[in-house]
């Protein structure tokens, strides 16, 4: 599959409004360091659930969804990464985009073969993606893992831009800190 054929399918696949609401509602809330897993979990999930089942959730290394024709789909959210955050340009270079944390040194190391066929950045209001192939030339060591470096925004392909998509009046605004925190109450007092 192309990359413009997968940010196409993309496009017209998934509910890109339901993203964006669900990033407004999240906005700041789940920033903190003990919270950041719950943030990415709830992004990489929202996928598979506002794409009906078409993006299949697998949660691997290197792979966060299934998609059409089986390509494998790893998703980063960073907010800013593709336009600025206050007036909406398109930035020259994506934001550095932690790929792979080995939790030691990676000096040398590439991105394994079974890495996923194509990157997913997502950032507030818009989202592109990269095949790896064309992804590889800006893959560096970051000490611990690997990350993007100085990756042009001329070799991404868009699946949506700031403006396409806007949050969906929810009418009741739901914390899911809060959330967290009321189901761990509920848990504990089983016990």
């Amino acid at each position: 599959m192309q990359t413009v054929d997968l940010a196409t399918w993309l496009r017209n696949n998934v509910d890109w409004n339901k993203y964006v609401s669900l990033v407004h509602a999240i906005g700041d809330e789940l920033n903190e360091r003990k919270l950041r897993f719950d943030k990415s979990d709830l992004l990489e999930r929202s996928l598979e659930l506002f794409s009906d089942q078409n993006l299949q959730y697998v949660n691997q290394e290197g792979v966060d969804h299934i998609g059409p024709n089986g390509v494998t789909i790893e998703m980063k959210y960073t907010e800013g990464s593709l336009f600025t955050r206050k007036t909406k340009k398109k930035k020259p270079h994506v934001a550095d985009l932690q790929l792979m944390n080995s939790r030691g040194s990676s000096a040398g190391r590439e991105l394994p073969e079974n890495y996923a066929d194509f990157l997913l950045i997502c950032d507030t209001d818009s989202a592109a993606i990269i095949a790896k192939k064309d992804l590889v030339p800006y893959v560096i060591d970051a000490g611990d893992g690997l990350k993007t470096s100085k990756l042009s925004s001329n070799m991404i392909q868009y699946v949506f831009v700031p403006g396409e998509h806007k949050p969906l009046d929810l009418a009741e605004s739901v914390s899911y800190k809060d959330a967290k925190m009321k189901m761990q109450q509920a848990f504990l007092a089983q016990f």
